[in-house]
């Protein structure tokens, strides 16, 4: 039965392929192909908001403190049909800002709330962020001067979550640390796979941006754009400066941190690029595998030292890549959970990516 480890191969292969490629170009000082661009350039950045009255204030403020010329950007607020005091708190802050607008959604999503902001902005570049994140003075300098050094078409910007010391916040973190260093890796091996919408970077697509994002899927305004460009054969590059990075509030319970990662997952059976399908495939079969054996090894017990097998050789790969980043944002202190999070990642994994395609499934259906 210990061929069921060879299931493994591929994504230790692959994950340790890649995190060497990356250690080895840091070792030999090589940095991404500079590709000068114009020396103006105009940002619109398009903040799409629903019942963000907690937090909004504190992104007003944050912008406010932009160290970029504000002559080089805009900022649109699209309010998707607020219930809440978003609106009030947005057009009567005494907090001056560049250029602002708000614009008025129907209330039919994010996506079609961004591509309204699209529609109404003047910049070359799009800029997007979400309405309960915080962002530092210097992030729109550092996208800016990265957009004027390399020219990308698309850049992936870090995000980081907020932590607030509960032993559930960290688990979280420690997940999304890790998701966060599988995009940095592969973007910068010029293969990217993810991207987060709290921090992106892109050529202004005009009125193409909504058939680019496929409107009538609920999430994935980010991966579909990004998959979008990939095929287009368009340049992505990452930026993971402390500066340019941008901090969110993660999920408040298990709960919903659950509901979340069903919803990412759910895009999964509308991927069109076949790389992008088959890394997907790559993580979700590893991880339902060593949640498989583990199952059945409760019957049959002789498949325990297979099964503890499988854990240790899927650590190896995951602890290097997380132990990188997480000394690279100061959150060494997360790795005390990496232990249990191993235990306990494939089921988490398998149940919301069967949970997810099983709703992305369900969806096409009734659209049908």
């Amino acid at each position: 039965m210990t061929w069921l480890i060879t299931i493994l191969l591929p994504y230790v292969f692959l994950f340790l392929v890649l995190w060497g490629r990356q250690q080895l170009k840091k070792s030999e000082g090589k940095t991404e192909v500079r590709r000068y661009g114009k020396n103006q350039k105009l940002f619109s950045v398009i903040i799409p908001v629903k019942n963000e009255a907690a937090n909004i204030k504190k992104l007003i403020n944050d912008l406010a403190e932009q160290e970029l010329d504000p002559l080089k950007f805009e900022i649109i607020f699209v309010d998707d049909k607020s219930s809440d005091s978003t609106v009030e708190i947005i057009n009567n802050s005494s907090i001056p800002l560049p250029e602002k607008k708000i614009l008025y959604a129907a209330g039919n999503g994010k996506k079609r709330a961004i591509a309204l902001g699209i529609n109404n902005a003047k910049g070359e570049f799009i800029v997007t962020t979400d309405g309960d994140c915080r962002v530092k003075k210097k992030w729109l300098k550092e996208l800016y001067d990265h957009v004027l050094l390399f020219n990308s078409d698309m850049i992936i910007g870090a995000v980081d979550i907020i932590d607030t010391g509960k032993v559930s916040n960290r688990l979280i973190q420690l997940e999304f640390l890790s998701l966060q260093a599988i995009t940095e890796i592969f973007t910068k091996n010029d293969m990217p796979v993810m991207c987060n919408g709290a921090n992106l970077c892109f050529k202004n697509p005009g009125d193409r941006y909504l058939e680019m994002v496929k409107p009538d899927i609920v999430s994935g305004d980010d991966i579909f754009l990004m998959e979008n460009f990939r095929q287009q054969g368009k340049s992505i590059s990452w930026i993971g400066s402390a500066d340019s990075t941008v901090l969110t509030y993660g999920p408040d319970s298990i709960r919903s941190f659950l509901k979340q990662r069903i919803r990412w997952t759910s895009k999964s059976p509308f991927y069109k690029d076949p790389f992008l399908l088959g890394i997907s495939s790559i993580v979700f079969l590893t991880n339902l595998a060593v949640s498989i054996v583990f199952t059945v090894s409760l019957f049959i017990p002789s498949l325990w030292v297979v099964y503890l097998s499988m854990i240790i050789l899927k650590s190896i790969p995951d602890m290097l890549m997380l132990i990188t980043i997480s000394v690279k944002r100061h959150k060494a202190g997360l790795l005390s959970l990496f232990l249990p999070a191993q235990f306990l990642y494939p089921f988490y994994v398998a149940i919301t990516g069967l949970a997810g395609i099983f709703t992305g499934l369900s969806s096409l259906q009734r659209d049908k």
